[in-house]
């Protein structure tokens, strides 16, 4: 019984931790947002949108559900940390400079002017840093040291915070008040890495190319659950950017962006609550599951209460103060996203919800059940917005959003409880 307060407050210190980081890059995003909305207008703002939502589609594939299955296997076998750690570190960098590479062809295919090509094709860099940082949490989530990971997110956001408030005094062209980023980024990854090394870690950066396998085909089916479920949640705002619209609405595509992305990004900042959450809990939820069912069955009811809770209070909270939202962040020409925020905010317990429950169905080891599921979401909103879209816009584009999860959340329910049974009949 002793224990168990500790534990609490290990995974209440480190989601804290990784809240206040998120806190601090959630009050730059904001004030770049405003900076970006009101000085460059809604037009700019769109192809700004674009170039953060591109990298922001790919995080997932370059991820991969790598940190996962790292994460569970050091929380059975620490002794392991260099050779995990070495080995992903490598085989991520290797495969996100391919992605970028790749990516930069595609954009051709696009409808895209070529001053926007070259913004997300520097944007990309974005999918590179993002893994870097990835991989030194690696380190962090299985030690319950956030408050690391947190220090160097901070310092990265610093930089950011320095560099947007430069590029915009000097008007410079959104592209390179966005490239901020990317800049941002590497410096999160080398502090990450001086407090890997301080946790005891060498830096070798040598690949054990069986582990490599190993890591691969086991991540297979949450990497696939990963990439369907970004699709599900990025995919609208690029399909906003070049399907046709209704004539009716007055807007054009990037300005639809532009509307839509404004509040959705309200929006994903809120879902990190429940993301910060499960990256502190998963290792305590793997320990407690070897400890037995009761035990399980009882923190996966805590977490659970937590969440629920969470999600109706923000909801309640963004649904009330969405016209005030709106108006600082982007002012009159932004009204139409008040009502795409008060959407999305009615959705976001289920949000929440979904987070531990996927998780738990990787601490069964379960994890091959997940990209069926995620899979079927995927489809359901990819079809539904070609259909609906240009009927109806980004006010389609948000009912799908809540939809497809709620779909999401049906199957991952039935599929907890049928585990469940199984493994403990």
């Amino acid at each position: 019984m002793a224990k168990e307060p500790s534990t609490k407050r290990k995974v209440a210190s480190n989601t804290f931790y990784q809240l206040a980081g998120k806190g601090v890059s959630m009050s730059i995003t904001v004030l770049a947002t405003m900076i970006v909305a009101k000085m460059y207008g809604r037009e700019d703002y769109g192809n700004f949108s674009l170039m953060q939502s591109w990298p922001a589609f790919f995080f997932i594939i370059a991820d991969f559900g790598i940190n996962a299955i790292s994460v569970r296997e050091l929380a059975k076998d620490w002794s392991k940390v260099d050779k995990y750690f070495n080995s992903v570190l490598v085989l991520r960098t290797v495969f996100s400079i391919f992605l970028v590479i790749l990516l930069s062809g595609v954009l051709l295919l696009f409808p895209y002017s070529s001053d926007l090509i070259f913004g997300i094709r520097l944007s990309l860099l974005l999918i590179l840093t993002q893994s870097l940082y990835s991989t030194t949490n690696i380190v962090f989530q299985s030690q319950m040291r956030y408050d690391y990971s947190t220090v160097g997110y901070i310092s990265g956001y610093v930089v950011i915070l320095l560099l947007i408030l430069i590029t915009s005094f000097l008007d410079v062209d959104i592209v390179w008040f966005n490239f901020s980023y990317v800049v941002g980024g590497l410096c999160t990854f080398l502090v990450n890495m001086r407090y890997v090394k301080k946790l005891g870690i060498r830096v070798t950066y040598k690949i054990d190319k069986r582990l490599c396998k190993s890591i691969i085909l086991q991540s297979l089916p949450l990497g696939l659950m990963f990439i369907f479920s970004q699709m599900s949640f990025k995919e609208d705002a690029i399909m906003l950017s070049f399907l046709r619209l209704p004539a009716s609405y007055g807007l054009n595509n990037t300005e639809s962006v532009a509307v839509y992305s404004l509040p959705y990004k309200v929006f994903e900042v809120t879902l990190v609550v429940p993301t910060f959450f499960m990256n502190a809990a998963f290792p305590v939820l793997v320990k407690h599951m070897e400890r037995g069912q009761k035990k399980l069955k009882k923190t996966l009811r805590a977490i659970l209460e937590y969440m629920v809770v969470g999600g109706v209070g923000s909801g309640i909270l963004v649904y009330n103060f969405a016209p005030r939202i709106v108006e600082i962040l982007g002012g009159s020409e932004f009204n139409e996203s008040i009502s795409v925020l008060r959407i999305l905010s009615l959705g976001f317990v289920l949000f929440y919800i979904t987070s531990p429950l996927s998780w738990l169905i990787v601490a069964f080891e379960k994890q091959s059940e997940l990209p069926k599921i995620y899979a079927a979401s995927a489809l359901f909103n990819l079809v539904s917005n070609l259909i609906f879209i240009p009927i109806y816009s980004f006010y389609a584009a948000t009912v799908i959003t809540l939809l497809s999860e709620l779909l999401g959340l049906i199957l991952l329910i039935y599929s907890v409880m049928k585990m469940w049974r199984m493994r403990y009949a």
